[in-house]
């Protein structure tokens, strides 16, 4: 993807964003919901295990090529729209930028030479005190960035190499050819362990509701063969 090309997506995610402020975020979205603890920079992660601590398995990804060439059903526009509603459930699709530059708990920071790995407490819904390092527009953990950016060969933690990272977490979770197809809820299901926001996450942390990502996922573009 051109560098144009990929600005003008940006904005056009903007304007999506826009449309979503009604539908307020929790996570990096809205740091004032009941349900998290003030963001407080500490040592450590606790949040989920990492990668490899899961036992997921790499394939060889070859040169990434972060959105496909347009065909019927444009899997292309879905990946996109799918992106974008994975950053809406975040709550990171309406902070600056299009929450590329965003902490846990909706700060910014302001370099992409690499993952910010600032820490930060919280408690979940069984009232448990865990701390995060989850950064960027789809809000990575370190240890699980680390394993992406070298599997990948990514050169920093810039919009497109976390696109591409976000896009290889779906392939690893067999969900990518559902997302292409426009299968929008059998691909959240599958990805749901990635993401606590996403309904059946099951990490006692808010999820959102299969409607507001439908909607949120067509504003952005996307076609849906399970309506």
């Amino acid at each position: 993807m051109g560098a144009l090309d990929f600005l003008a997506a940006l904005a056009a995610g903007a304007a999506v964003a826009e449309a979503w402020k009604a539908m307020r975020g929790h996570r990096g979205g809205d740091p004032e919901a009941e349900d998290w603890a003030d963001a407080v920079p500490l040592e450590g992660d606790t949040q989920t295990a990492s990668l490899l601590e899961q036992g997921w398995s790499y394939a060889s990804p070859g040169a990434w090529g972060v959105w496909p060439e347009a065909t019927i059903g444009d899997p292309a526009a879905n990946r996109r729209a799918f992106l974008d509603m994975i950053a809406f459930a975040e709550g990171t699709a309406n902070r600056p930028g299009g929450g590329y530059a965003t902490l846990f708990g909706g700060g910014q920071f302001t370099s992409f030479a690499d993952h910010p790995r600032q820490v930060f407490s919280f408690r979940n819904k069984r009232g448990e005190q865990l701390r995060t390092s989850a950064a960027g527009r789809y809000q990575f953990l370190a240890r699980t960035w680390d394993e992406l950016r070298q599997k990948l060969g990514l050169p920093d933690f810039g919009p497109e190499s976390q696109d591409a990272a976000a896009l290889e977490l779906i392939r690893q979770r067999g969900a990518l050819g559902d997302v292409d197809a426009g299968r929008l809820f059998t691909a959240i299901g599958k990805v749901s362990k990635v993401w606590a926001s996403l309904p059946g996450a099951g990490y006692a942390q808010p999820e959102r509701k299969h409607a507001d990502l439908l909607a949120a996922y067509a504003a952005a573009g996307g076609d849906n063969l399970e309506a």
